[in-house]
């Protein structure tokens, strides 16, 4: 019967201690390259692998030493102003969820912002991991789709969201298609039958299109009669005054073509540009938002956006343990599902109930 080879079956014909056999499976830069690529090249050549039972092991013996110090990850935002991630809520959340959870693995959260004058991306890498930060947790990019370069064989890294297409990480953010068949259903459940959409291109690249696929798959089921297309506003942004007039001039004219009985809609401003118009929200019209926060008035879906940070730490931090380094071969994608919140801008009595999560 053959045995298993053990880590220190293959330190031992390297020659070296069994401390430092594990460090180079785990790409430590401790470890000299040469001594690195000889150890690896032994234990492929012995077919060694990791005993699945003593890594769970070992990964709960760090669970159960949460107060040890063994870190510092790295918060990683690339926006044009060092605090322009803060302008965002979710962003936020993110941040305070995974800084939870890291505290309770023993890990440090540290911003590191990769446009401070002078840093190019080789430096960067080299800053990060001459402070010993192994582990980089990638913020929401500025831009729907962007990219960022460093050493990555040297990290474990994840990303928050769609926005960053290259390299392709594991990847983390809130279940958004399910998000709006979860409003779909639930207006529908309350009696709504011409439900709209208006949303932006810029807005519709950064949730990959799971919102309008969401929507027109439910459309699909419905009677031609209760079909509305969806708004696509222009590439612009809402930066100046010109594109809020444009817009709202697009909204209203769509409204007043198709009629909607309630309208789904991200952060656009429809629900200011109706009740101008002297519209009575929810008696004339609800509007819906499938990505929102505790705390708002407004109906929809309450994104779990401090879970996500405190899931993808978690996350993180195993990759950490098991030594997992450089641009994964079959990144993941995890999906967290929000809550459905009434709020004040939805009416009707529901005609079927509902669950507050999608089944």
């Amino acid at each position: 019967m053959q045995t298993r080879v053990t880590l220190r079956d293959v330190a031992a014909k390297a020659g070296v201690h069994h401390t430092t056999a594990s460090r180079a499976l785990k790409d430590d830069p401790r470890v000299c390259a040469e001594t690195l690529a000889k150890i690896k090249a032994i234990a492929e050549e012995m077919g060694y692998m990791p005993d699945p039972m003593l890594s769970a092991l070992n990964a709960y013996r760090h669970a159960s030493r949460s107060s040890q110090y063994h870190g510092t990850v790295a918060w990683i935002t690339n926006n044009p102003t060092r605090n322009g991630w803060r302008d965002s809520i979710c962003y936020q959340l993110y941040f305070d969820g995974a800084r939870e959870q890291l505290t309770r693995h023993g890990y440090n959260l540290e911003e590191f912002w990769l446009r401070e004058p002078g840093l190019t991306a080789r430096r960067a890498s080299q800053v990060l991991l001459n402070r010993g930060i192994r582990g980089l947790l990638i913020c929401p990019l500025a831009i729907s789709r962007g990219h960022l370069s460093l050493q990555w064989e040297k990290f474990s890294a994840l990303t928050f969201g769609y926005s960053l297409v290259r390299p392709k990480l594991h990847l983390f953010t809130a279940a958004h298609y399910r998000a709006i068949t979860a409003c779909m259903r639930e207006l529908r459940a309350r009696g709504y039958r011409r439900i709209g959409m208006v949303t932006s291109h810029r807005m519709n690249q950064r949730m990959d299109r799971m919102w309008t696929a969401a929507y027109n798959a439910e459309l699909s089921n419905l009677p031609k009669s209760q079909a509305i297309p969806i708004l696509l506003l222009g590439e612009q942004t809402r930066s100046s005054h010109a594109s809020d007039k444009n817009f709202h001039k697009l909204v209203l004219k769509w409204f007043r073509t198709y009629k909607p009985e309630a309208i789904i809609t991200p952060e656009i401003p429809v629900f200011e540009w109706l009740t101008e118009e002297g519209h009575r929200i929810p008696k004339d019209v609800a509007v819906v938002n499938a990505s929102i926060h505790k705390g708002e008035l407004v109906s929809g879906i309450v994104e779990p956006s401090r879970e996500i940070g405190r899931a993808a730490a978690d996350f993180l931090v195993s990759m950490l343990q098991r030594g997992e380094y450089g641009i994964p071969s079959t990144p993941q994608h995890i999906l967290l599902e929000g809550t459905w919140f009434a709020g004040s801008t939805v009416g009707k009595q529901k005609q079927t109930a509902l669950v507050s999560k999608i089944r």
